[in-house]
């Protein structure tokens, strides 16, 4: 960029010349003055490519049938995820836009992820937004998987007879027995593990097969798991 002062410079310098030549008698037309901050200024912008907006690298995920809890600021449920390369599953703590999530399907996803700045403490980085969904398989409803609780008496809810909550977003069934030591567990304020099965249609409640185990709080981790 030019300094003010030379361009300052070279507009007194054109008006001496200009004002020199007009007192000539010729009827020659002044040449055209080429205005040099425009020239640099044109030079030294580039456009913008639309490449320099979809930065981000991509990412293959493998996500779990289903959720499991997980403390941030509040108790929620988060994704189990898998990175390529790994065989071992971690709590996924971020939201992936775009991913419509259901319980009792596997999938294996691409994902791009993006640095940001939202300029707050103990928050991400990191924003996932989904390219692809790669594969999605029903997990079979015949087998069983395990959930922890570790304040049932907190965190499940009896919605209706026979019928409770996860965390308010995920509902389950229950037969006489496995409602029955539920209910005694949540009574007691213990930890519990439990063992469910998913319904042929993803999006009905899930069942509950039993209570493998419970326990106070502080013994939970020893005794059950």
């Amino acid at each position: 960029m030019i300094n003010f002062k030379l361009q300052h410079g070279l507009v007194l310098f054109a008006v001496i010349t200009l004002s020199a030549c007009s007192s000539n008698s010729g009827s020659e037309a002044a040449p055209h003055q080429t205005n040099l901050f425009e020239e640099t200024q044109a030079s030294s912008v580039a456009p913008l490519s639309d490449d320099s907006l979809n930065t981000g690298a991509i990412e293959f995920l493998r996500i779990k049938h289903h959720m499991v809890e997980c403390e941030g600021y509040q108790v929620s449920h988060c994704l189990l995820a898998q990175k390529e390369g790994s065989d071992e599953w971690t709590y996924f703590y971020d939201h992936i836009e775009g991913f419509d999530y259901q319980w009792g399907v596997d999938y294996e996803i691409l994902v791009q992820v993006q640095e940001i700045d939202l300029g707050l403490s103990d928050t991400s980085n990191q924003q996932y937004t989904l390219l692809e969904v790669v594969t999605e398989t029903a997990y079979a409803s015949s087998d069983a998987f395990n959930y922890t609780s570790r304040k049932p008496h907190e965190r499940i809810t009896e919605i209706a007879p026979g019928q409770f909550s996860l965390l308010g977003n995920k509902a389950f069934t229950c037969t006489e027995q496995s409602c029955g030591a539920l209910r005694s567990a949540i009574a007691q304020h213990q930890s519990t593990l439990l063992s469910f099965q998913h319904h042929t249609n993803p999006a009905a409640p899930l069942v509950l097969d039993a209570v493998l185990c419970s326990d106070a709080t502080d013994t939970f981790v020893a005794s059950c798991l």
